[in-house]
């Protein structure tokens, strides 16, 4: 009975940390990072402030949550292929990321500097190494369907994601560059490689 409570305490505690991290997530796409305050996040997410800080104790490391988020967000919708029965292109892959892109652009927009920040910080720990993981793991074998490209499935994974993380490093680096940049430079670039690829 103790375990089954246990499990029970956990599962709601999980649930209650991702609807702070979706909610959030939300906010700061629709109304930008700097102009969401936590108890704006913790009525959004239906949870008093006090069991807000209780799993975030500052605003920056709910974006710690989202960083790994985005990754583990790209895994899922490239397992979706499997799970359809679809044969990928190299097109549909680039959407994808795309799409994934265009969600990034509008959450960092203001508040490139910390974004940027909270990468580095995050970029060689845990979560978010293996959310990348999963992410090229995912890629690879959704790359590996397309005819013509199964031998190089994973060196491919592993370009199209490096040429991901730098341009969104890029975009997150340079203040001037209008929202749009990320996503018309992103397509661009995949869009070089493709090229190069087939």
């Amino acid at each position: 009975m103790d375990a089954s409570i246990n499990k029970l305490r956990h599962r709601r505690r999980q649930q209650t940390r991702s609807e702070i991290v979706r909610v959030a997530f939300e906010l700061f796409g629709r109304l930008g990072y700097e102009r969401v305050s936590m108890d704006s996040v913790a009525s959004a997410a239906g949870v008093s402030r006090a069991t807000l800080f209780n799993y975030f104790p500052q605003k920056e490391l709910i974006l710690h949550e989202i960083a790994a988020a985005r990754a583990e967000k790209l895994s899922k919708m490239l397992s979706e292929f499997g799970r359809r029965g679809e044969t990928p292109s190299f097109e549909s892959i680039i959407e994808l990321i795309l799409d994934i892109s265009a969600e990034n652009a509008k959450i960092t927009a203001d508040a490139k500097k910390l974004f940027l920040e909270t990468f580095f910080r995050q970029l060689s720990q845990g979560p978010l190494m293996i959310a990348r993981q999963h992410a090229i793991d995912a890629l690879a074998k959704s790359i590996a369907r397309i005819p013509g490209y199964r031998k190089k499935a994973r060196l491919v994974a592993e370009t199209l994601f490096a040429v991901f993380l730098a341009t969104m490093m890029e975009w997150l680096m340079r203040e001037e560059v209008p929202q749009r940049w990320l996503v018309s430079t992103m397509r661009e670039r995949l869009q070089l490689l493709h090229e190069g690829v087939a």
